[in-house]
């Protein structure tokens, strides 16, 4: 499939309407990372090079129902900041970023949005605010909802509750790392090290010769002595891979089509 059908930014704004006008893009992914070291046999672009490869797989799957967005490729690395190339992104403006996407893609129209992450630094930043994010978004972005006609509410609790709670919502908001759609249980029978995601170790390493070949040194991966990078292979990297494309599209599925969103 032509990658550009579902890529918002190939799209010209007659396209992307007309898209619309026949009920496809009621979901996005918007795949998130870093630039930034992982050690001499993987490129900066490990984490957004995969983010972006498990979301193309998944939209190519669900297509015409999910839109992607441009990526966003740097993210929160300031541990990393002591290796030369690697780029952070201090936590305000890289969160001010995410939502102004999110709030984007409500405004015309996309109410089914999964952040799709692929750097750990990310997660406690995004854990951290995701429920604040809800609350205005749906509360200020929702056209369908009535939060406080014929409700009496006497408190942030019961506000929160009207809110995240309310069964005319029509806004779901995820956010994920890639990883978090493989059972734990699986990658412990993959793996020899148990490691993951870790960094450019058994995990990352296996996914990028299976799906990332161009970004992997494959001499520095050869004359590496760690262990992790010892054991990785393209095959281990498949199966992991082919779990989480799966564990995206039924994440998405569920989004569109259950009965009563689950807000994580």
């Amino acid at each position: 499939m032509d990658i550009k059908l579902f890529q918002l930014q190939s799209l010209t704004r007659e396209e992307f309407l007309d898209q619309q006008n026949l009920g496809h893009f009621k979901s996005a992914i918007v795949p998130i990372g870093s630039i930034e070291q992982h050690l001499n046999h993987l490129s900066m672009s490990m984490d957004i090079d995969m983010s972006r490869f498990i979301a193309e797989k998944a939209a190519e799957e669900l297509y015409p129902n999910v839109l992607i967005t441009s990526p966003v490729t740097f993210g929160i690395a300031e541990h990393h900041m002591y290796f030369p190339g690697t780029v952070s992104a201090k936590p305000g403006s890289f969160l001010s970023s995410i939502f102004d996407v999110l709030e984007s893609l409500l405004r015309h129209g996309v109410k089914k949005i999964l952040l799709l992450n692929g750097h750990g630094g990310n997660i406690s930043p995004i854990n951290g605010i995701f429920e604040q994010w809800k609350l205005n978004l749906i509360a200020t972005q929702n056209s369908s909802i009535e939060l406080f006609n014929k409700k009496v509410i006497n408190n942030h609790s019961e506000y929160i509750d009207a809110v995240l709670d309310n069964e005319k919502n029509e806004i779901d908001i995820r956010f994920n790392s890639y990883w978090d759609f493989i059972p734990e249980q699986m990658i412990n029978s993959i793996l020899e090290t148990k490691e993951y995601p870790g960094h450019a170790g058994e995990f990352e390493t296996s996914l990028a010769l299976y799906a990332l070949p161009n970004i992997v040194r494959l001499d520095k991966l050869q004359s590496s002595n760690e262990i992790g990078i010892q054991k990785s292979s393209s095959d281990k990297g498949k199966k992991l891979a082919i779990k989480s494309i799966n564990g995206v599209v039924n994440s998405i599925n569920e989004m569109l089509f259950s009965n009563k969103n689950q807000n994580l």
